[in-house]
């Protein structure tokens, strides 16, 4: 069986005969953009009636006594179509996520298989897998709210605090607590469902399947999963820290390297992470036969 070493290797070796990987990312990225930008101009276009002729003072909008007299003529029926048109853009933003997600894993497939990748198989698998993934999306992301109950201790001791009837430490203590627990539990939660997405298109399940074979990967494999999940964490951090340290002081030059360290980011860490969990999944579900892993050098 490849080893983890290994593998993360091979994978980068396969990663630099295919830089078209990026692309899913890079598409993902700019579709989004768009669709931020429309429905901003959307929501902002229907409050424009209900907001009076304060709303050309736009440049003292992080005054707060502004933005009290911007929405001061607005009730509750006035904010539905601002919230409509919020959460379409979230379900919007989620399926266009989910699709380009779905093609990045195709090409990451085609790229191992094959040894070269083409935009056509993000096409192919964005499609046959987009709705799919967004339920999984949904599911993983009602699975993590879902901690939040950790907090509810906390803020039930501080309604208390509040009132009168308890220290305010105390209620800030649990919240805190509750706060943590609820990192742990999402921390937790994404590496035993790193996998379910790559098992939803690599062996086209449906949503629940998919989950459930992810957390199947994880029983079985722990340990691999928790070193690919520290190396890509470690590198987002190195990544992130390069820039703020280099940066420090300077304004202009914080700016330009967080620009390069988003790029790097989508075009170099995203599609070489993809690439590296596709492999491992299919290494060692044995979807590569053994003849097919070997050194791309």
């Amino acid at each position: 069986m490849e080893e983890i070493g290994k593998l993360i290797g091979r994978g980068f070796g396969i990663w630099k005969k295919n830089l078209n990987l990026c692309v899913p990312f890079v598409f993902s990225g700019f579709a989004s953009i768009l669709i931020l930008a429309a429905f901003f101009i959307a929501m902002f276009l229907a409050a424009m009636p209900f907001l009076g002729e304060d709303w050309t003072h736009l440049e003292d909008l992080e005054d707060a006594e502004v933005m009290e007299g911007l929405f001061a003529g607005m009730d509750g029926q006035d904010f539905l179509p601002i919230l409509i048109l919020f959460l379409g853009m979230i379900v919007v933003l989620s399926l266009v996520g989910s699709y380009f997600n779905a093609g990045a894993i195709g090409m990451a497939r085609q790229a191992l298989v094959e040894g070269k990748s083409r935009t056509s198989a993000m096409w192919s698998a964005g499609r046959k897998h987009f709705w799919n993934m967004f339920l999984l999306s949904l599911i993983m992301g009602l699975a993590t709210m879902a901690g939040l109950i950790f907090l509810l201790p906390g803020m039930g001791q501080l309604t208390l605090a509040f009132s009168g009837n308890l220290d305010n430490l105390e209620g800030l203590g649990m919240i805190l607590a509750g706060f943590l627990l609820f990192i742990l539990y999402a921390l937790i939660l994404s590496i035993i469902l790193a996998l379910a997405p790559y098992a939803l298109v690599l062996e086209g399940t449906g949503p629940l399947q998919a989950i459930r074979a992810g957390i199947d990967f994880f029983r079985y494999n722990k340990f691999d999963v928790l070193i690919m999940w520290l190396v890509v964490v470690a590198l987002s951090l190195v990544l992130q820290m390069i820039g703020s340290f280099i940066s420090t002081g300077n304004e202009m030059a914080y700016q330009l390297l967080s620009l390069v360290t988003s790029l790097v980011s989508l075009l170099v860490l995203a599609p070489l992470a993809n690439l590296w969990w596709t492999r491992l999944y299919m290494v060692r579900k044995g979807m590569l036969k053994e003849e097919e892993v070997k050194d791309p050098w």
